[in-house]
């Protein structure tokens, strides 16, 4: 994937403050090797400012940035509207129809740029990760949803052994973990093969964000 070497921290910027959004987005990427960073405008950032978020991100810092759309319908015209105003990466949820997985996957074949597809409303991970991996999916990103951490006293550090087994599925795309993620979580994440590890209130929340974002590039092996 163009700008970006494993492995990589991502950012989620879920925040609906834009101006916190991009201070924080523009000190991590002065401060932070670019080439093992992503910029993710998150889901209620979007929500709150539209592809204008992305667009100041892109601007701001010159990172990667991933425009976490959550598609499920329109998927060439939502993927074209962010990739007009500077997304390198769109997401489309795994529960949406292949078709419009695959005409995402198409615009962003046209111009250079990738799909990440979410698993977090699946409830067969594994199948859903084969399914498009042969669609074409650039990313696969297993996620486990807040709401169902809570309710099943899960975390997706106790999903080690699933993540394992969808890698094993194959190198063809780049395998990222979200949900709930802090510092100590990440170095058993990276060695099980995830690519990107995306984190977003364990930095965005705390006193510091350079230094937890550093901790967990350390834990990373890149810094």
């Amino acid at each position: 994937m163009n700008g970006v070497k494993k492995p990589a921290l991502q950012i989620a910027l879920d925040l609906i403050n834009l101006a916190e959004a991009l201070k924080i987005s523009l000190e991590l990427s002065s401060n932070l090797p670019k080439e093992h960073l992503i910029i993710e405008a998150g889901t209620p950032l979007i929500k709150s400012w539209g592809a204008l978020a992305v667009e100041l991100l892109k601007k701001a810092t010159n990172a990667v940035v991933f425009a976490d759309t959550k598609t499920v319908d329109v998927g060439r015209l939502e993927a074209g509207m962010f990739f007009d105003r500077g997304a390198d990466i769109v997401s489309v949820l795994s529960a949406a129809d292949d078709s419009t997985v695959k005409s995402m996957i198409d615009e962003a074949s046209a111009r250079g740029r990738y799909v990440a597809a979410d698993l977090i409303t699946s409830i067969d991970p594994l199948r859903d990760s084969k399914r498009l991996m042969e669609l074409g999916a650039s990313i696969i990103v297993y996620h486990v949803g807040i709401d169902v951490q809570v309710s099943r006293g899960i975390t997706a550090r106790d999903m080690i052994k699933e993540i394992e087994d969808i890698r094993k599925l194959g190198t063809g795309f780049y395998l990222a973990v979200a949900g709930g993620l802090k510092p100590g979580a990440v170095k058993p994440l990276a060695a099980s093969g995830v690519d990107i590890v995306i984190v977003g209130s364990a930095i965005t929340k705390s006193k510091d964000p350079l230094s937890t974002a550093k901790e967990l590039m350390k834990e990373l092996g890149v810094l």
